[in-house]
């Protein structure tokens, strides 16, 4: 058993360095996920908890600036990956991220509530949960999987008891017990991972709720400050009641509060009104898109017209059109089957390119117009489709095109 779960509410600690390991590990940074160098350490005890039970790992510091990305659990070790070396036997202090644990405490400490009342007055037991990250640009909704549907009514009464629950102070106690010790039987559980070892945790909110658990938790459920049941949904099959605890049930509100001011700016309108404006405008927005597909079917009859009328009959046909869609290019190659025909549409980042005609030409120019245009697509035989990153070059294409097909023409 870690310090962090014999005391959770400690901020900091000071532990000896058992092992230091070269490690890398997948990180996502911007979006994407890539390989970070770091070191594994594994200290005597740690104040940090590592990811498990449903709950997000601590993250902090050791020592002055040695920032700790990750904590893992092997087996009844704690692997802290650090981005810095650490020398065994040496004594450093640990600090971590406190309003990310509290928070991490809150959700936890939540979901035992909210599943205690779901089961206990209801009969609809949990599954599984998953605790969301948050960032500073979105308030992260975690969910809770149950066994059958929640209706709204029951949403409402769950929430109302949640917080009832909270405003009654009730006091959430952590007791240590061996296995096979009778106070376990009645304890809920979804099982113990094969390689646990030590004593085993019993989480208790007064009279609600028994609960086996490695997390760090609340020492009070006024603590939580609120709970807020969001929303459920039916996603592969699986029963899933989206929640908020404490500090995320502010900033959520006033994240919403932001939007719908914002909303009203733009909108000109109230926020009760915010609904049916925005219905109108897709509604309205829907029939301008349906009348401009059609404009453009009617420009791409025109256009192809035009080049078969052209004596003698050109080589190639090349269309670019900032506007067009898909209707613009399915009549071009449906008209201009006879002919190799290049079609660009879109501008800035996002654009299409797609050329049909016959002979390996299409696939060989369709690669070369890629290279110019940062486009990422492919093809065989008589067509060849690419997404568009870049009109930088869009001068270049007929250029381009001319030099590709001189030598075969």
């Amino acid at each position: 058993m870690f310090h962090c779960q014999r005391s959770s509410y400690d901020k900091e600690y000071e532990s000896t360095v058992v092992s230091c390991t070269p490690a890398s590990r997948k990180k996502e940074q911007n979006g994407k996920k890539v390989d970070v160098k770091g070191f594994e350490v594994i200290f005597e005890d740690t104040v940090f908890f590592p990811e498990g039970g449903g709950q997000n790992t601590d993250l902090g510091v050791v020592g002055e600036d040695n920032q700790v990305l990750e904590v893992t659990r092997r087996g009844d070790l704690a692997v802290h990956f650090l981005t810095g070396a650490l020398e065994p036997g040496q004594k450093v202090s640990q600090k971590i991220n406190w309003d990310r644990r509290f928070d991490n405490m809150q959700q936890h400490s939540g979901q035992h509530l909210v599943s205690a009342i779901l089961e206990k007055d209801y009969n609809i037991n949990t599954m599984s949960w998953w605790m969301a990250e948050s960032s500073p640009s979105k308030v992260g909704v975690s969910y809770i999987e149950v066994d059958k549907p929640i209706t709204a009514e029951v949403m409402t009464l769950v929430e109302d008891k949640c917080n009832e629950s909270i405003r009654d102070s009730i006091p959430v106690t952590v007791s240590l017990f061996q296995r096979g010790d009778p106070e376990l039987e009645e304890a809920h559980t979804r099982g113990l991972p094969d390689d646990f070892t030590g004593p085993i945790r019993l989480i208790r909110i007064g009279n609600l709720d028994n609960n086996l658990c490695c997390g760090t938790h609340v020492a009070n459920l006024a603590h939580l400050q609120a709970v807020k049941l969001m929303y459920t949904e039916n996603k592969k099959g699986k029963q899933l009641l989206y929640f908020l605890v404490g500090s995320r049930v502010l900033k959520y509100l006033s994240q919403t509060v932001t939007r719908e001011r914002l909303l009203t700016d733009t909108l000109r309108n109230g926020p009760d009104a915010h609904v049916d404006l925005v219905d109108k405008m897709q509604k309205t927005l829907k029939v301008s898109t349906k009348t401009n597909s059609n404009l453009l079917k009617e420009i791409a009859l025109s256009e192809a017209k035009e080049k078969k009328l052209l004596e003698p009959k050109p080589s190639y046909v090349y269309f670019y059109r900032r506007e067009g869609d898909n209707d613009y290019i399915s009549v071009l190659t449906k008209e201009l089957t006879d002919y190799l025909l290049i079609v660009i549409v879109g501008e800035g980042t996002s654009g299409q390119l797609v050329i049909s005609g016959q002979g390996e030409v299409v696939v060989n120019l369709g690669k070369k117009l890629c290279e110019l245009l940062e486009g990422k697509g492919g093809g065989k035989g008589s067509r060849f489709n690419a997404k568009i990153s870049s009109f930088k070059s869009l001068s270049k294409v007929e250029e381009t095109i001319q030099s590709f097909i001189a030598p075969t023409s």
